[in-house]
């Protein structure tokens, strides 16, 4: 006779293993109408309980993980603490993981799970482009911050975050509109489901759709840390092709081509305008201020804990868009009218 297991339940009640084990632990956590799914499922195939497997379980089911993909990027950090700050009053502790930003962030939440027998993970600035399989093998509740994870269907998986295209697109169109047609851009492009690789598509289709090129020439690939934003700007720098307004990818990377700028005697925003991205504290305490695309901290913290605890008790998935906040600073400006006919070839 076969033995019923309780992968057998998770498949038939159409929810995921941790779903069934929290039916099974804690009932009281899980939404009316899937308990009620999941104990008919349990009836009809006579599943019992490995009361050693379930005691052992037990011990490890109030861990959630917070992977954090990028060492040293302030906003993720500072979202990092704002969701642990906001889960103290759950059930649930958080183990945090930082890893570099082009790791393997998949691979960390494997070993996390295999280590802790986590109940949740939640991922920061995670590259989703051809990961569903290793989603499916965790088989537990995602919640992607600062991703859109729409495009995953997949139960067990949710998302929160600003829409980074129109985030870019609209970056790209405020500065066109203040006269500027040599825009340069800093960041990586990574891939369409990267949340960087978002506002560079939509920062190009925005110059595009004003009938402006975006200038290859005028882009630097860089990691996000104060350093290579200052590498980098010095690079475009030196390549001797003249630009009015830069975009960087976050606001750590702007910062640093802020200091290259002022270090070759290039004024901002008077020679140069520069945007960042993310909104983080520090840009507004620059001189002059960071005007910035920022993201709405506070609200996408608690939202993903909410999207989190929803799956925890058993209800699918859901994907958020918020949109991006544009913060008005000191390093942007409009160009004069006779710039503007010299920017335009006049």
């Amino acid at each position: 006779m076969r033995v019923v297991t309780i992968r057998d339940v998770a498949r038939e009640a159409g929810v995921s293993i941790t779903t069934v084990s929290r039916v099974l632990n804690h009932p009281e956590e899980v939404d009316a109408n899937t308990a009620e799914r999941v104990q008919a499922v349990i009836r009809r195939l006579n599943y019992v309980r490995n009361a050693n497997a379930s005691n052992l379980k037990q011990c490890h089911t109030g861990f959630a993980a917070v992977i954090l993909r990028g060492r040293r990027n302030v906003f993720l950090t500072d979202l990092a603490e704002r969701i642990v700050s906001l889960g103290r009053g759950t059930r649930l502790q958080f183990l945090l993981e930082f890893i570099d930003e082009r790791a393997d962030e998949f691979m960390a939440a494997r070993s996390l799970y295999l280590e802790r027998k986590l109940s949740g993970i939640i991922f920061l600035g995670s590259n989703l482009l051809g990961r569903e399989l290793d989603l499916k093998r965790l088989d537990l509740p995602c919640v992607f911050a600062t991703v859109d994870a729409s495009a995953l269907k997949l139960s067990q998986v949710a998302s929160v975050g600003v829409d980074n295209y129109q985030a870019g697109w609209a970056v790209a169109e405020a500065l066109v509109r203040m006269g500027h047609r040599r825009i340069a851009t800093l960041g990586y492009f990574g891939g369409e489901a990267d949340s960087t690789g978002r506002r560079l598509y939509g920062v190009r289709d925005g110059l595009h759709a004003h009938g402006l090129p975006f200038d290859e020439e005028l882009f630097v690939d860089c990691s996000f840390t104060l350093q290579r934003g200052w590498d980098a700007a010095s690079e475009l720098i030196d390549r001797g092709r003249p630009f009015t307004a830069l975009i960087a990818m976050s606001d750590t990377v702007a910062m640093g081509a802020m200091k290259a700028l002022h270090d070759r005697g290039i004024r901002v925003p008077q020679d140069v305008s520069v945007v960042g991205f993310d909104g983080v504290e520090q840009g507004r305490f620059c001189t002059p201020s960071l005007a910035t695309m920022s993201q709405p901290a506070e609200d996408i913290a608690r939202i993903t804990l909410e999207l989190l605890n929803d799956m925890r008790r058993g209800k699918p998935g859901r994907h958020v868009l918020l949109d991006g906040l544009w913060q008005p600073g000191g390093s942007v400006q409009a160009i004069a009218g006779e710039q503007r006919k010299t920017e335009a070839g006049e």
